[in-house]
């Protein structure tokens, strides 16, 4: 069962609909949401900021530094104090935090097993930023040691469910997992896919049989 949820807030369309599936969630489970802003060490050292000092007529980027750093920080406090304000209106269990670091990093260290993350699909300026620092969005569903939940650029409640099973032990905590949240969430149906090596009806009725045991809510199975 889900004991916080954490939202990566970077002050995207993308962040914004994360914060607002954090705040559906906090309000649906009565569970505290955090919203997280991590300001990426990366922009304010090395190459990145010696070619932004070099733009800006800066003789050495030392000179630039403070000044990115305090534009950055005041920029993090209005993403975090927007979330905060409308998780409250609400009715959301909100708090916020902020940090430097490598933003995927510094996500996953905040978490427990327990937890579930929430970071939008994409970043500000994607286009830009992903050419120099990667995919945070990725990089913390390949790391984290709790759920991950990746957003589009669009808020629609969550109210049907596509599982894949294959039977293995982390489809099987998968099903587990979800009959935590079935009722709480209101969900109103699941599909369970499978997708076999051939058409075997041997393996079709052991996953049956492994859905039949763990599945403590109602499913439609489709075989491919």
């Amino acid at each position: 069962m889900i004991s916080r949820i954490l939202v990566g807030l970077d002050g995207s369309k993308y962040s914004e609909i994360a914060g607002e599936y954090g705040i559906w969630f906090s309000k649906k489970l009565n569970k505290p949401v955090i919203g997280v802003h991590i300001i990426d060490v990366r922009l304010l050292e090395g190459p990145f900021i010696e070619d932004v000092a070099g733009a800006l007529g800066f003789t050495t980027y030392s000179d630039i530094t403070p000044k990115v750093k305090e534009a950055l920080e005041e920029r993090a406090k209005v993403i975090l104090d927007t979330f905060a304000k409308k998780c409250r209106e609400e009715g959301g269990d909100c708090s916020i935090a902020q940090a430097y670091g490598i933003v995927y990093k510094e996500l996953v260290e905040m978490t427990d097993p327990e937890d579930l993350i929430i970071i939008g699909k994409k970043g500000q300026h994607p286009q830009f930023v992903n050419l120099f620092l990667g995919s945070n969005a990725e990089n913390v569903a390949r790391h984290s040691k709790c759920p991950v939940m990746i957003t589009n650029d669009k808020f629609k409640e969550i109210k049907n469910v596509v599982l894949f099973f294959d039977g293995r032990e982390k489809s099987i905590h998968a099903v587990n997992y979800l009959n935590g949240l079935y009722k709480d969430l209101g969900l109103n149906s699941v599909k369970i896919v499978s997708v076999l090596e051939e058409d075997s009806v041997e393996m079709k009725n052991h996953i049956k049989d492994l859905l039949n045991t763990h599945a403590q809510f109602k499913y439609e199975a489709q075989f491919f």
